[in-house]
């Protein structure tokens, strides 16, 4: 009811919804961890977080394998990335576990497992874990007891959970998948002794991690793909499996998806092995790109060690789309690899454009006056239109962006108001915007981008199956990759005449 006098009312009136930007540098990393539980995909947004759910460094010592999961992750959020989504690899091996004694030896009632929010965390890491149980016998007749359980993991207390009945109600509290342990779960059978327990200290044991051969280990790294299908990210890499036939399984899953680019290492060989490497991978892959050699880092466990670049590369990426935008080469004097003290192969400019043109495997390279950088930004393509990877990452931009923000579009009235709307209220305005940025290549905005939405490309045809068409073409910019500078001589100095 409205009120005498004045009445204001707010409506949303003829606006067309803004088509905002997507996402451009959330990255996606399947690894080899110390921990973290296997099959899940979980968001990460500083190295801290990273640390808590799949442990620290693994000494290569310990491992039968290279673990580089830490490595990469620390590379990529030192080097300027914001947000990645985390996977850990697993193959055969089990949890720690141990079960509470009842004074005698025997099997008491209480059983713990090496765990995270109530999910079952395989490996050796949770060997380090003891547990302290300390038991409080009924107040009252009829009523059970309760006990107490002080968690610490490498001799450091981290957890206490205190007056947990003692009967199997007690898992609810220690495994709730929110609020729950991040080192164990437990089970409590009060049949077992009668639910007693006695005071002791209980260290996990029994804990295996997975040793995978290769082969197998690229079969757990294929497997891994499909958990990010519902997952919005733009950038994909997988450290742990340099296989040509992995990287080109890697590219295929972003092109299905149409919306990322996986980004492989070539191992650690040398130049001809790098460039033995893309031997079966050029072509039409345009969702894939290689880098090489391995860079020499810090190891916070150790003095140094030799890793794959790509979790730098990624960081790489991150920051350049942050500070330049997407369609700025992550290449150049202003890619600095930071953290990186020294690349494993060093290669004079002939050889890097061999290696770069001939096998479009992109170059770490030491330049003097500048650090490290990456120095190279192709894709797997032979195709001069996709060759370049900021070209590759704009049209991904440009992708997803107007898929989310035409949303609103299905189920409007099919007619030239709708069209209008499409073209000249969301998708030219957005398109305008990135030409003021620097996105497209040198013109006007109408000789570098275009938009039809109207009765040519949406017939009555269409129309009548509820087909709407709306066609975008661009053109990106591109990199000076090649820079040509002319010196030579002239004729010059004071000339003589008569006077």
């Amino acid at each position: 009811m409205d009120n005498i006098g004045i009445n204001l009312r707010e409506v949303d009136g003829r606006a067309t919804p803004s088509i905002q930007g997507a996402a451009t540098s959330v990255a996606g990393f399947i690894v080899r961890t110390k921990r973290g539980v296997p099959g899940k995909v979980r968001l990460v947004t500083n190295f801290s977080e990273f640390l808590e759910y799949f442990g620290g460094y693994v000494k290569k010592a310990d491992a039968h394998d290279n673990y580089f999961g830490a490595y990469a992750l620390k590379g990529f959020f030192d080097n300027g990335g914001a947000v990645a989504y985390v996977t850990r690899v697993f193959g055969t091996g089990v949890a720690a576990t141990v079960t509470s004694t009842d004074g005698d030896e025997e099997e008491g009632p209480l059983t713990i497992t090496a765990a995270y929010r109530g999910q079952t965390d395989p490996g050796a890491w949770g060997n380090k874990i003891s547990v302290a149980v300390a038991y409080h016998a009924p107040v009252a007749p009829e009523t059970v007891g309760s006990f107490d359980l002080t968690v610490s993991f490498e001799g450091r207390q981290v957890e206490v959970w205190d007056h947990l009945p003692a009967s199997a109600a007690a898992a609810d509290t220690v495994n709730d998948e929110f609020s729950g342990s991040k080192y164990i779960v437990i089970a409590f059978d009060a049949t077992v002794n009668g639910g007693v327990l006695v005071a002791e200290t209980l260290a996990l044991k029994d804990g295996t991690q997975d040793a995978p051969d290769a082969d197998a280990l690229e079969d757990l790294c294929s497997a891994a793909l499909p958990l990010y299908d519902t997952i919005d990210i733009q950038l994909l890499a997988c450290p742990e499996c340099s296989t040509a036939d992995f990287a080109l399984a890697g590219a295929d899953y972003c092109a299905l998806r149409g919306d990322c680019i996986f980004v492989s290492d070539a191992g650690d060989v040398d130049m001809a092995g790098a460039q033995a490497f893309t031997t079966n991978l050029r072509g039409n892959n345009i969702y894939g790109a290689v880098y090489w050699p391995y860079i020499r880092i810090n190891d916070p466990i150790g003095t140094s060690r030799w890793i794959p670049a790509t979790g730098h590369v990624l960081g790489v990426m991150a920051r350049t789309e942050r500070e330049r935008g997407v369609w700025k080469a992550p290449a150049g004097v202003a890619a600095r690899v930071q953290g990186a003290l020294d690349v494993r192969h060093h290669i004079s400019d002939p050889s890097h454009t061999i290696l770069v043109k001939g096998s479009g495997v992109n170059a770490v390279r030491f330049i003097s006056g500048q650090g490290i950088v990456i120095d190279s930004a192709r894709t797997l393509s032979s195709s001069t239109l996709w060759q370049f990877i900021n070209v590759r990452l704009l049209f991904n931009f440009v992708k997803s962006s107007l898929k989310s923000g035409l949303r609103w579009v299905v189920y409007e009235p099919n007619d030239e108001v709708l069209w209008n709307k499409v073209k000249h209220n969301a998708v030219t305005p957005f398109l305008m915007n990135l030409w003021r940025r620097g996105a497209f290549g040198p013109g006007s905005p109408d000789e570098v981008f275009s938009v039809q939405c109207d009765s040519a490309n949406n017939p009555s045809d269409n129309v009548k199956l509820g087909i709407l068409n709306v066609e975008v073409y661009f053109y990106p910019s591109r990199p000076a990759e090649t820079f040509i500078i002319t010196v030579g001589q002239q004729e010059g100095g004071p000339t003589a005449s008569e006077g």
